[in-house]
């Protein structure tokens, strides 16, 4: 599994906008995207202009796809605008028995 757990700080004046983007964003991806195969988005409870997403695929090129998919290219569109900060983790998935 590749793992993306991606951290972004917004423009508060941003956020209803952000907020519609990033959701449809990942809905259409589980949806449609081959091999992603979750894609949660948390927003956080004492700073509601921190967005936490995380993303599970089945591996990096299934993660370059998505990010070619024309929902992650308007949600990106809308991202470049909102976002101030941004820390993005790269992690590989272990199977727990």
């Amino acid at each position: 599994m590749h793992i993306v757990l991606v951290v972004v700080t917004i423009r508060p004046e941003m956020q209803a906008e952000f907020e519609q983007a990033l959701l449809v964003n990942a809905r259409e991806s589980v949806a449609h995207d081959p091999g992603c195969r979750r894609f949660d988005v948390s927003q956080d409870a004492n700073e509601p202009v921190r967005w936490i997403l995380h993303e599970v695929y089945d591996d990096p090129a299934s993660h370059a796809a998505h990010r070619q998919s024309p929902h992650f290219l308007a949600y990106d569109a809308i991202a470049q605008r909102a976002i101030v900060e941004k820390t993005v983790f790269r992690a590989v998935g272990r199977h727990v028995s």
